[in-house]
């Protein structure tokens, strides 16, 4: 175990879910970025995923039996190593198996023993999912101080149908351990986090439009983040980002600044807190959008310049601020170029109550990010955070917005 506190080494327990076959692709993007990582299978995880391709990706030995005479008391000595520990697939089964503090296998007798934060990624049929009894295991485990249980997915099952309780992806299960901390506190338990994320694009005509860059990993970063700290739903309402949707969330897709505006206007009155992390465009085409494309040589003055007429979007942020009650927070993001006091100024002017702050050089689409929150009632800044993953960013932003 790491004594900093820093979270560096990963102990996967597999059991016995088809879903254990993305496990592999977790393992490697956990040593990709540094982590170190040990396996232990399940009986049945070790029938559902080859052991040897987990020792090859890992580095490691990988650990079944709890009797096994190699691997005498090893429970002991990886509940030394281990900073976290991750269950995925936790199938209705071995979630049973927690709640019940049984420890008829090595996986769940480390389950039982770690003080390590513990994150489980359920995965089960739709209807074994929709189980009072399994919602009352997974209630039960979640009231533990080190647990966190993760969201589900929706989509294909392995019986075939389409419904909840898919595992999440890969990239989701990277993105909760990356910002994860020695210690579990869901600051968020019960909260209705409502979340902008990626840029808008405002056609020109049929083929081109006017967007920006942002690639929607910070917001995505948030959702996840709200998630993991306990949130009770997210609403993520989201351009023509690249980057993966968020599992758990209810997802509200929009193309435009305008179409954006509506969804959070429709969304709004029943969220506790609003993040504004999109990119909305400021400016959309003055008039009728024109119905065919604009063709180079029927454009232009003699110069072969072009006017472009474009009228200003709502400031969706600014109508945010101005219709939020009391009792909602408004975060804000500014990505400036001028400097801290003109985002402090914009933060004022449209009655956030906290800004992050970071430069174009900063922000965008990069995995990595310096971040300063301002804090309107202080009116001073109240985070700083250098270099860090978006991931990182975003826990760090949420955990200080509820406790300044």
């Amino acid at each position: 175990m790491n004594t900093s506190g820093e979270i560096r080494n990963i102990l996967i327990g597999v059991s016995g879910g088809i879903a254990a076959y993305k496990i592999p692709i977790l393992v490697r993007l956990l040593r990709k970025n540094g982590y170190a990582v040990k396996v232990v299978l399940s009986p049945m995880g070790a029938r559902l995923v080859s052991a040897e391709t987990l020792r090859t990706l890992s580095g490691n030995t990988v650990y079944t039996e709890v009797t096994s005479s190699e691997y005498d008391m090893g429970h002991i000595s990886l509940q030394e190593w281990a900073d976290l520990f991750l269950v995925a697939p936790a199938t209705a089964n071995t979630l049973g198996k927690f709640r019940c503090a049984l420890a008829d296998s090595l996986l769940t007798t480390l389950g039982i023993s770690l003080t390590v934060p513990l994150l489980f990624a359920p995965a089960m049929n739709d209807a074994m999912w929709a189980n009072e009894g399994v919602q009352e295991n997974i209630h039960a485990i979640s009231q533990r101080h080190n647990c966190c249980i993760l969201p589900i997915a929706e989509g294909e099952l392995a019986c075939g149908v389409r419904g909840a309780g898919r595992m999440v992806e890969p990239e989701d299960l990277y993105a909760y351990i990356d910002m994860a901390t020695s210690s579990y506190i869901p600051v968020l338990a019960g909260k209705r986090i409502l979340i902008t994320s990626g840029p808008t694009c405002e056609p020109l005509d049929p083929v081109r439009v006017l967007s920006n860059r942002s690639s929607g990993k910070m917001g995505t970063a948030l959702a996840r983040a709200a998630l993991y700290l306990g949130a009770r739903d997210v609403v993520f309402i989201h351009g023509p980002q690249r980057e993966q949707l968020p599992a758990g969330c209810c997802c509200v897709s929009v193309t435009t600044a305008q179409q954006m505006h509506k969804a959070v206007q429709a969304h709004m009155s029943s969220c506790d807190m609003g993040i504004m992390a999109a990119a909305v465009g400021d400016f959309s085409c003055a008039g009728d959008v024109p119905s065919e494309k604009i063709r180079r040589e029927a454009s232009g003055d003699s110069q072969g310049k072009y006017t472009l007429a474009l009228e200003k979007n709502e400031d969706i942020a600014a109508w945010f601020g101005r219709h939020k009650s009391s009792h909602q927070l408004l975060i804000t993001f500014s990505l400036e170029t001028e400097g801290l006091e003109r985002a402090a100024e914009k933060m004022r002017r449209k009655n956030a109550d906290f800004t992050v702050y970071n430069t174009v050089s900063e922000g965008l689409e990069g995995d990595t990010t310096e971040i300063r929150l301002l804090s309107r009632a202080s009116d001073a800044v109240v985070l700083h955070m250098h270099d860090v993953s978006k991931n990182d960013a975003a826990r760090g932003i949420l955990e200080a917005v509820v406790s300044v």
